[in-house]
């Protein structure tokens, strides 16, 4: 199996900018760095470290916080002009920060530019950290922050200083209950336009060992979000089975497994979206890499990923139903937050709809289905069923291509 994992990347975004992919994550000791570091790609598989946004912890930040590094950057770019937003805090605080920094490159220098959000338990019942900044249909500026201790909130955003329009925390959009330990963090919005929805990505659970990503939409940026069944995203009951779940814990028959997959930012990239987001190699370590998946569109207006990590191998449509038949193995998800081991599933022609192009229907699952060009030829499909949870498979076989 091909990998090119790039370790000691936690919490990621990437931003495109002349031709080169530049990378920005939480500050770890893979290397130690204590002002948010940088690397840079031209292919989105190999990564240079080339240096770090800040030389420490800005003073605003770390007087409010006691901060020893920054976590989960945002990178956007507004009137040719680059804007990050950081978050101070510590584990298990409110106390924090989002601060933003400005600059005229993704290289540097940065200019701090303070505060943008700070709460603490005189001030809020939620919490300033982990920051995404969109844009809606009408290029309104939005910023969605939040995370355990209160859930995910939207503000406005005034966008000439990138900083809050009113002095409003915003409007709550995802929540979870303490059943669960109120785990909720890490959210990312998304505007399709072919389907005219706001797509709202968060990471469920602890980030040591059971993290999943999950989504629910809305025709409104503001909410309310719901999943495919219609279950908001704010809500006290059944918290487990909320949201649409795209990734968890997994392990294919003689691979690696990937653990708590979560903190998702997206890439859009000549047409493409692509999944960003960090997974272990094991549970509660410092073993945590980089994944980068596409995302494809089903026809029902919900996605699914890619189930391999960008190689640079080229994903090709199957349009062809007699290469689906067969012997898969296959990964399906469930509401538990357990790993979960692939199974054999045969794939029978009686009951396979051909949806269109490479999208298929076996019984209550949709998927499509995609090959890599590689050497060693791989069919893999992703899909979801009738509850929102995500499948995924792999077949092996051999076809040459004309040279």
């Amino acid at each position: 199996m091909y990998c090119n994992y790039e370790g000691g990347v936690h919490d990621p975004t990437i931003i495109d900018h002349q031709g080169d992919f530049y990378l920005f994550s939480t500050d770890t000791n893979q290397p130690l760095t204590a002002g948010i570091p940088i690397r840079k790609s031209k292919d989105l598989v190999n990564w240079k470290f080339i240096g770090t946004v800040f030389n420490g912890v800005p003073t605003e930040a770390k007087q409010w916080s006691n901060a020893q590094g920054l976590w989960a950057p945002e990178v956007i770019k507004y009137n040719n002009i680059f804007r990050l937003y950081y978050s101070a805090s510590t584990f298990g605080s409110t106390v924090s920060m989002i601060g933003l920094a400005e600059s005229n490159s993704p290289e540097g220098p940065w200019r701090d530019k303070g505060e943008v959000i700070k709460t603490s338990p005189q001030l809020s019942q939620h919490n300033a950290i982990d920051a995404n900044v969109v844009l809606d249909k009408n290029q309104e500026m939005w910023i969605v922050y939040g995370s355990f201790f209160g859930g995910i909130y939207i503000a406005p955003l005034n966008k000439e200083t990138g900083k809050l329009k009113d002095n409003s925390f915003g409007t709550l959009i995802a929540r979870r209950p303490k059943s669960v330990d109120t785990a909720i963090e890490g959210a990312f919005i998304l505007y399709n336009e072919c389907f005219d929805y706001y797509y709202l990505f968060a990471s469920f659970d602890s980030l040591n060992d059971t993290y999943n990503i999950r989504v629910g939409r809305s025709k409104n940026i503001k909410g309310p979000y719901v999943d495919l069944l219609g279950n908001k995203m704010v809500q006290d009951e059944t918290p487990e089975k909320v949201g649409v779940k795209l990734l968890g814990s997994y392990q294919f028959q003689n691979e690696n497994a990937i653990f708590a997959p979560g903190h998702n930012s997206i890439l859009s990239f000549e047409n493409t979206y692509y999944l960003v987001h960090h997974a272990r190699l094991q549970p509660f370590s410092d073993q945590f890499i980089l994944n980068i998946r596409k995302i494809y569109w089903l026809s029902n207006g919900w996605p699914v990923v890619s189930i391999k990590n960008i190689t640079g191998f080229e994903e090709r449509p199957i349009t062809d139903s007699k290469k689906i038949v067969g012997n898969w193995n296959m990964i399906e998800l469930n509401y538990g937050s357990e790993i979960v081991t692939s199974t054999n599933i045969e794939i029978t022609q009686d009951e396979l709809i051909q949806i269109r192009n490479n999208e298929y229907k076996y019984g209550s699952k949709i998927f499509k289905v995609f090959s890599l060009n590689g050497s060693h030829q791989e069919i893999i499909l992703s899909g979801l069923n009738k509850n929102g949870l995500a499948f995924f498979g792999k077949k092996s076989f051999i076809e040459r291509y004309s040279i």
